[in-house]
């Protein structure tokens, strides 16, 4: 696409020297089109495991599998991130498999400006329950590191704010998909499938766009 208007643009710009006329609006609109479509933010969108992978899962029936809810949201979070503004890559958007080093260098290569991938959570106690978000704190890279824990803080906010939801903060995690990622990365923990009350919440699809929405509203607040 951008191929196309680069040479549209050429176009109009030398049959305007050609013939001697001014540029147009219109052709001053479409350089205007180019110039912001160029600097518009990539976010890439990491839904956790897919394929043979299930990830976790609620321990009672109905099952409800983490890879499952995790694509669902990653789905709504594009939505919501291009409503914003934003370009958006799903690493993956069916339910295939994907190895974690292959889905971090899917990353590098966009070059986008934040990385963020979704999970939900399970855990031996029954009663836990809340939003937790990770980051890699790297000695190596200080300042990668700053702006993944900006953009963590910002995110859980959001999240927390929309949903309600308690809050287990924001955390170190050694997570291959943010610890092998050169952009500012984060993984979000969306709630617990072994916790009663909370699954329940989770398996309302009005619940996750809830969960979505304060995520691409986090990563846009970090942004701006």
């Amino acid at each position: 696409m951008l191929r196309k208007i680069s040479s549209l643009l050429l176009l109009l710009i030398l049959t305007g020297c050609s013939s001697g006329h001014r540029v147009s609006d219109d052709e001053i609109a479409l350089a205007e089109f180019q110039k912001n479509f160029k600097r518009t933010p990539t976010v890439v969108i990491d839904a956790g495991h897919g394929g043979d992978d299930f990830g976790t899962h609620s321990d009672k029936p109905p099952i409800y599998q983490e890879k499952r809810l995790a694509l669902s949201t990653a789905r709504m979070l594009s939505i919501y991130l291009k409503q914003l503004g934003f370009r958006t890559k799903l690493i993956r958007s069916e339910d295939v498999f994907i190895p974690l080093k292959e889905r971090a260098a899917i990353a590098n290569d966009l070059r986008p400006k934040v990385f963020v991938s979704v999970h939900y959570n399970s855990a031996p106690n029954k009663k836990a329950s809340g939003i937790e978000v990770y980051f890699y704190d790297s000695d190596k890279d200080l300042v990668r590191a700053e702006k993944s824990k900006a953009l963590a803080s910002s995110v859980l906010d959001r999240v927390l704010e929309h949903t309600e939801a308690k809050s287990r903060g924001v955390k170190h995690g050694n997570f291959a998909v943010i610890r092998e990622t050169k952009m500012p990365a984060i993984l979000v923990e969306g709630g617990f499938l072994t916790n009663d009350a909370e699954r329940k919440k989770i398996q309302n699809p009005a619940y996750l766009k809830k969960l979505a929405l304060g995520i691409a509203e986090g990563i846009q607040s970090y942004l701006r």
